[in-house]
């Protein structure tokens, strides 16, 4: 199997998205958590968004990516989150295990990334209740 490298070019262009944390060894993206679950969201709220639509809207350059690549990785991203829940992605050095409970905490913080955090993390509550309905 043959491995995809990033330019010096590339790597820069893909890390000027707020949401990748960088590019390892020139051929791994390092997502932030958030974009995982904000793709979730926007998955589920708007199914007729193409996988590279929502990595365009994220701020990704997908003409950079392979074509397969957006598509993967949310659907890994959708699976985990319908087997582990929230827990799989956050907080990120802590434990988690299959979902067996749901708690509330509502929380409201000031910078945009944090409030772009709580709505996803709130229509994730309200989308995996409507689910368990």
């Amino acid at each position: 199997m043959k491995i995809r490298l990033y330019t010096d070019a590339e790597i820069a262009k893909l890390e000027q998205s707020v949401f990748v944390r960088s590019v390892k060894y020139k051929r791994e993206l390092e997502y932030e958590p958030l974009f995982k679950l904000w793709t979730i969201v926007l998955k589920h709220d708007f199914p007729e968004l193409t996988a590279r639509e929502i990595f365009a809207r994220g701020g990704l350059d997908i003409n950079i990516l392979h074509k397969k690549l957006p598509q993967r990785r949310i659907k890994e991203w959708m699976d985990n989150y319908k087997k582990f829940g929230i827990r799989y992605f956050l907080p990120e050095n802590e434990y988690y295990k299959s979902i067996t409970y749901t708690k509330d905490n509502q929380v409201y913080y000031d910078s945009l990334k944090l409030q772009l955090m709580d709505f996803v993390l709130n229509r994730l509550k309200e989308i995996s209740n409507e689910e368990n309905r």
